[in-house]
């Protein structure tokens, strides 16, 4: 028997399990109210943006699969999906949209809690690059966004358990990369992956280290 086509590259199935578990600490020490867990919710969110950047550069150079171009639906294509009438691929419309709105709201999340600060406990590593308006702005943002964040995860969540009891093997696919579809398995890019990482790893660090650095 044939065996399924490699869909999700390695690279990118160690990003989204890497990404869940940032985010669901990020949302844990966010909103726990524990003080001495901020400093741990900053390190996590600077992951975070490394993790983004790497996702942004696999979404453009990555494997098929991953690329951006991949990543289009329709509002048709979404109905269709649920009546059972959509094409099998990659990528489900549901699934698309989901992920595109997930990515966006950690990336406002990310994106706002580095110029974010509270005046007393916190603050991120490029609020003093920006003036004290921007600042409460990105603060009022980044208190509200992460329930869209944990919103998008629960769906996420809740479709995949949907998908289990149905017997559905879409949610091993981010285990073995492998999924019962009749299209090209994705080639593996070892070099694009290791710069790929060098960048987000770079982006991450200057940001970590910008007030030294600047």
């Amino acid at each position: 028997m044939k065996p399924h086509p490699t869909i999700w590259d390695w690279p990118l199935r160690v990003w989204h399990w890497a990404f869940a578990g940032f985010i669901a600490f990020s949302l844990y020490s966010g909103l726990s109210g524990d003080i001495g867990l901020l400093e741990w919710h900053q390190r996590s969110g600077l992951v975070l943006l490394g993790l983004l950047v790497f996702r942004l550069g696999w979404g453009l150079w990555g494997g098929r699969y991953a690329r951006f171009r991949h990543y289009w639906t329709t509002p048709s294509a979404f109905i269709d999906h649920f009546r059972r009438r959509g094409r099998p691929g990659a990528h489900t419309s549901p699934g698309v949209t989901l992920a595109v709105v997930l990515l966006a709201a950690a990336a406002v999340q990310v994106c706002t809690g580095l110029v974010t600060t509270d005046d007393i406990f916190t603050a991120g590593p490029l609020h003093q690059y920006v003036s004290d308006e921007l600042a409460r702005t990105a603060s009022w943002i980044h208190h509200r966004v992460h329930w869209l964040v944990l919103g998008a995860g629960v769906v996420h969540l809740a479709a995949h358990t949907v998908y289990a009891i149905l017997r559905n093997p879409t949610p091993l696919a981010m285990f073995t990369g492998r999924k019962r579809l009749e299209l090209p398995a994705t080639p593996h890019f070892w070099v694009r992956a290791a710069v790929t990482s060098l960048l987000a790893l770079g982006v991450a660090l200057t940001v970590t280290y910008a007030e030294r650095l600047f």
